[in-house]
């Protein structure tokens, strides 16, 4: 092919990839971040488990009151998040309750979160291991007890505690697992 005909096909090639690069750049938006810091998307795994020790939420008392509450889980990120399921793990029949957070710098790897309300999300939980299902497009369910609240996905982030219902105390575990 002669020189001068093959100075079209360069130029049209040249255009491309820079049409190509240009679309290949990554947003300037910071991306939500998991649990360890890292940018959630894109993640090899669409999960992130956060255990018992993640949530400083490991056998933790559940004090001999009604009404008395287990610390709160610490908080876990959700604002990119699809569904969540909650493991709760207690030694007698309790409430479980949600915090939601917002933060103005919610972009920084540590945020300052604010308690934007706290919702009563599962009455009269079971006593042993349930499950509570949270998403953007379903209601929540749980595999025992009353959803009071329809608590709802995207949420900037939450936090969980459980509230005793009977006069003995006990213990709570808990497991969250988020996907995106």
């Amino acid at each position: 092919m002669p020189f001068k005909k093959r100075i079209p096909i360069a130029a049209a090639l040249l255009a491309l990839a820079i049409v190509a690069t240009l679309f290949a750049q990554t947003s300037t938006q910071i991306p939500e971040l998991d649990k360890n810091g890292k940018p959630i998307l894109p993640h090899p795994s669409p999960h992130v488990i956060y255990s018992p020790t993640d949530l400083a939420h490991n056998a933790v008392p559940l004090p001999g009151s009604v009404g008395g509450a287990t610390p709160n889980t610490n908080i876990v990120r959700t604002g990119a998040a699809t569904k969540m399921t909650m493991f709760v793990n207690c030694s007698q029949v309790t409430n479980v309750s949600v915090n939601v957070y917002t933060a103005d710098d919610q972009n920084a790897p540590f945020p300052n979160w604010t308690l934007y309300g706290t919702y009563s999300l599962v009455t009269s939980l079971a006593a042993g291991s349930q499950q509570i299902y949270v998403a953007t497009e379903l209601a929540p369910n749980t595999t025992s007890g009353t959803i009071a609240t329809n608590v709802r996905l995207p949420q900037l982030a939450i936090s969980i505690f459980e509230a005793n219902t009977v006069a003995t105390a006990g213990t709570c575990t808990d497991r969250v697992i988020v996907g995106y």
